[in-house]
């Protein structure tokens, strides 16, 4: 889905700058130029930087640390 039609860029393309390291919205615009024209799809991008943020966070959380080393019964 297209959210910045002014300048072409997709939901995907915001998805991908956020799990690359983007976690706020101008850096979303400064890596992909969204928002820069009307900026009409600001509310848009926000939103999926938030949800992806959250989605990055759910599942960090959901791994296990197999490099901590266990303690060993004495």
């Amino acid at each position: 889905m297209y959210v910045c039609v002014c300048r072409g860029v997709t939901e995907k393309q915001i998805r991908r700058e956020v799990q690359n390291g983007a976690a706020t919205y101008d850096e979303i615009q400064a890596r992909l130029d969204v928002g820069i024209c009307c900026g009409t799809c600001r509310d848009t991008a926000e939103a999926l930087i938030a949800e992806t943020s959250a989605q990055l966070d759910q599942r960090s959380s959901n791994v296990i640390d197999m490099w901590t080393p266990r303690r060993q019964a004495v």
